[in-house]
């Protein structure tokens, strides 16, 4: 005699399968897959010197006091760690990246230099409290 699996046993598993995926995705166990911004907009206080002392931080730019730039990705690419891609509107055609680290007091930023990161220029972006 064969037993097969009863209509309620398939319809509990697709719920308990729906439910765990479903978790999974909102804690990003697996990454983030929806572009979910590693900087919120917001203003906020840094380590930088001079205009980069304090930053503005909107859905498309970035503000310091004496520069503007429009942000062409800000987003994790992993549970800690993110890119922030900026477009200059002075000096022509200029983009720069930085690499972003959650951390407790807000976020490190690591911006690259000839394609290396370069960490003696690394600074903190701290988060409003």
């Amino acid at each position: 005699m064969k037993k097969s699996i009863g209509i309620l046993q398939i319809v509990a598993i697709l719920f308990i399968g729906i439910v765990i995926g479903a978790f999974s995705e909102r804690s990003h166990v697996f990454g983030y897959s929806d572009n979910t911004t590693i900087i919120p907009n917001g203003t906020y206080q840094t380590t930088g010197v001079g205009a980069w002392s304090q930053l503005t931080i909107t859905k498309t730019r970035f503000l310091t006091k004496t520069a503007s730039a429009v942000i062409v990705d800000n987003r994790f690419t992993s549970r800690k760690s993110g890119l922030l891609v900026l477009a200059l509107k002075t000096s022509g055609n200029t983009s720069r990246s930085y690499e972003v680290h959650k951390i407790s007091e807000g976020w490190r930023v690591t911006p690259f230099v000839k394609g290396v990161k370069d960490p003696d220029s690394s600074f903190i972006i701290y988060l409003n409290k």
